[in-house]
């Protein structure tokens, strides 16, 4: 080699490159630590790091040690670089079955339309985890290709986990070929199963779903409850808001304030009565009512809420000012008071 060649000083920039792709060759190397709190400081450090990261990482994805495979994957799946996207597709035929579920995860993160083949064909996987990564990632891209297909795995057999995955994931679609299935897993015995259903057909939206998620606001769990409640608000459809009354009066105070809120949204004037019931009588819901009355802006709403200023604690009274304040906007050049004595 001629001698000027070998006496050519290394340039920072070059220096600076090579120091780059040590520490970066450390942190991957990190990923295999016996220490997870190492493990994850070593991926927080590789996506910080970014696009130069991704070339280490995809070459992680074939290492021995099944941690540094699993920590590239996470780590891809958040930088979101395209050209991680075949390597992550091929190590959703890894031998570890954590790894599979987390590239799973990692390609619904990225919303890679490339994957929905792989993806679909994983929902066969002999892991329930797996399994669920695979719906889960398939409802993130949102491609309707994969209804059918999820339609398939809900009527297979399996664990409540898996289901619960595949009709999250039909919701985030939003295809109504899916609200038949979806109706049918409003009565399973599972209130976790009824959950995600209520909140899928909610997403969803369709006018058809409006009768069998009315049956479900006297769900035995509160939870669905409340669901229903939410879900039947995005249906948007008339005659909705008289059916959520009862619901001011349920046993939970988290179903109450919901609905509370959710009537307030409407703007619904039949609502007013029954949220001045709950003023005046639902300490734990007075704050919901009174903005929920603030909201709908009917004069109906000012004695009573002039009535209990003086019985609430200051959080509560602000929001009957904020509500008095915004009765009185709507309704200028209207008669009454929108004043607290005293104030």
């Amino acid at each position: 080699m001629p001698a000027d060649i070998q006496e050519c000083p290394i340039s920072d920039g070059e220096e600076e490159i090579e120091g780059l792709d040590r520490e970066l060759a450390d942190l991957v190397l990190s990923l295999g630590d016996s220490s997870l709190v190492a493990r994850w400081e070593a991926i927080a450090s590789l996506i910080r790091a970014g696009a130069p990261a991704v070339p280490r990482l995809i070459g992680a994805l074939k290492d021995a040690n099944k941690y540094v495979r699993w920590g590239a994957a996470e780590a891809l799946g958040r930088i979101d670089d395209p050209r991680a996207v075949e390597p992550l597709i091929a190590a959703l035929r890894d031998h570890d079955k954590d790894v599979r579920w987390k590239a799973a995860i990692s390609l619904g993160s990225m919303r890679a339309n490339e994957a929905v083949c792989p993806l679909i064909r994983t929902l066969k996987d002999d892991d329930t985890d797996v399994r669920w990564g695979a719906a889960t990632a398939l409802g993130e891209i949102g491609d309707p290709r994969a209804v059918e297909y999820l339609l398939a795995a809900l009527d297979e057999k399996g664990s409540h986990e898996n289901r619960d995955g595949v009709i999250i994931a039909l919701g985030e679609i939003g295809d109504s070929r899916a609200v038949d299935a979806l109706v049918a897993a409003l009565d399973d015995r599972n209130y976790e199963i009824r959950f995600e259903a209520v909140k899928a057909l909610g997403k969803i939206g369709d006018p058809a779903a409006m009768n069998p998620l009315l049956n479900r606001l006297r769900d035995e769990n509160w939870e669905v409850r409340l669901v229903t409640a939410e879900a039947l608000a995005h249906l948007k459809e008339g005659g909705v808001t008289g059916s959520l009354f009862a619901l001011l009066t349920d046993t939970s105070s988290d179903v109450r304030r919901t609905v509370a809120g959710i009537l307030g949204e409407t703007g619904d004037q039949q609502a007013v009565e029954p949220l001045i019931a709950v003023l005046r009588h639902d300490e734990e819901c007075r704050y919901e009512a009174a903005e929920a009355l603030g909201r709908i802006g009917d004069p109906r709403a000012i004695t009573p809420l002039q009535q209990v200023y003086e019985f609430c604690d200051p959080c509560v009274r602000v929001a009957i000012l904020n509500a008095l304040s915004a009765i009185a906007m709507k309704n200028r050049g209207s008669p009454g008071s929108f004043q607290i004595s005293g104030q």
